[in-house]
Parts: structure tokens; C-alpha cells; sequence
């Protein structure tokens, strides 16, 4: 087992701790909704942006994960990179925490929280796609693989929804209304959907 096979067992550890908290707050969430949970947390309006913006996350992460891992022959085992995973994997972890409120009896309706803080999450995932977008671009430039390659759809899944995403993530940052960010947020979703299937199209 090389070093860099040894820095991506670390890199899924940690990045593991994200997901947990992810799939936390889906999961307590899902408890207020349904009323099995204390009484008093009864009465929480859930609303459907703080789901949709874990999920938008979660599988963002996984996204990440695997475009890292397809990229990895062009990784160096030094300090350098052991150094930057951890603070994309440490900034994950930021935003994660910031998903979901810590005392929903503070926040009644998750979608006011989510109004108040989903830029926070936003600004993270916009550095760290837009640095992963770049060193993907730097490595199919720089090494001469062709942008339709099977290396690099893999790694984004598929090309068209990895361009139309990052866009979407930054007017999503933007957007004030419920409404828009309900439409941004179920379209991107979706987008990442599509991309998660690319492999396999591309793989017949």
C-alpha cells in the first residue's frame, strides 16, 4: 500500500465525521416531522431547505471524495498535500456544522435558520469546488488528457451537470427567497443526481 492510499484511508476517516453529522441532523429532523421526539421540539416547522441543503452537501462531499480519489496518480505524498486535504476536509466538516441549528427549539422554522445561515454553508462549498474544479483543469491540461476521457468524466461524474452546478452554487448564494432557493436548491439536487450515474453510462 502506497503513502498516497494511506492518505485517502485518513481522507474517507475524516471525511466520515462530516457525513455523521449530515445524516444527524437528517435524522433528527425527521423525527421532529413525524412528532417522535420530545415535546418540546413539537411544532417545529422542518420545511424543506435545511434537507435539501444537507443533501446538497452530502452528496457534494461524496462528489469530492471521488474526484479526489480519481486524481489521486497525480497526487505527491508530502506534507504539502497531507496538509491541504485536511483543511478541505477540516472546512467540510465547518460547513457541516452548520447545516442544521443546535437548539431547534430556538429556530421554529428551519427555514428562517436555514435564510440565516446558508450563506456560511455556501461560501465553503464555493472554495472548495472552485479549487477542485481548478487542480481538475490543471491536471487534464497539464498532463495532455483529452476533456472527454474516461478519467476525467469519472471523476466529474459527467461534464455538463459539473459545469452547470458551480454556477448554480454561486446564484444560489445570491438568492434572498424561499421560493428561489427551494427551486435552486431541488434543481442542484438534481443535477448531482444525473452526474452520479455518469459512470455508468460512460462504463457500457
Amino acid at each position: 500500500m502506497t503513502g498516497v492510499d494511506l492518505l485517502f484511508q485518513l481522507f474517507a476517516l475524516l471525511l466520515g465525521f462530516s457525513v455523521a453529522e449530515l445524516l444527524t441532523g437528517l435524522a433528527r429532523s425527521g423525527r421532529i416531522r413525524v412528532g417522535a421526539t420530545l415535546t418540546g421540539e413539537a411544532g417545529i416547522r422542518i420545511g424543506w431547505l435545511v434537507p435539501l441543503l444537507a443533501l446538497l452537501v452530502l452528496v457534494d462531499q461524496t462528489h469530492f471524495w471521488l474526484t479526489a480519489y480519481e486524481l489521486k496518480g497525480f497526487f505527491v505524498f508530502d506534507y504539502a498535500t497531507l496538509l491541504a486535504i485536511l483543511v478541505i476536509i477540516g472546512g467540510y466538516y465547518v460547513i457541516s456544522t452548520f447545516v442544521f441549528p443546535d437548539d431547534p427549539q430556538r429556530w421554529p422554522d428551519f427555514d428562517a435558520y436555514y435564510l440565516r445561515t446558508n450563506r456560511t454553508v455556501l461560501a465553503g462549498m464555493i472554495a472548495i469546488n472552485f479549487i477542485t474544479f481548478a487542480y481538475a483543469l490543471y491536471v487534464a491540461l497539464g498532463f495532455g488528457l483529452e476533456i472527454d476521457s474516461a478519467p476525467v468524466m469519472r471523476s466529474w461524474f459527467s461534464f455538463v451537470p459539473a459545469m452547470l452546478f458551480f454556477p448554480c452554487l454561486v446564484l444560489l448564494w445570491f438568492v434572498k427567497s424561499r421560493r428561489a432557493n427551494l427551486v435552486l436548491l431541488g434543481g442542484m439536487n438534481a443535477l448531482l443526481l444525473v452526474g452520479a450515474i455518469g459512470p455508468k453510462l460512460f462504463d457500457t
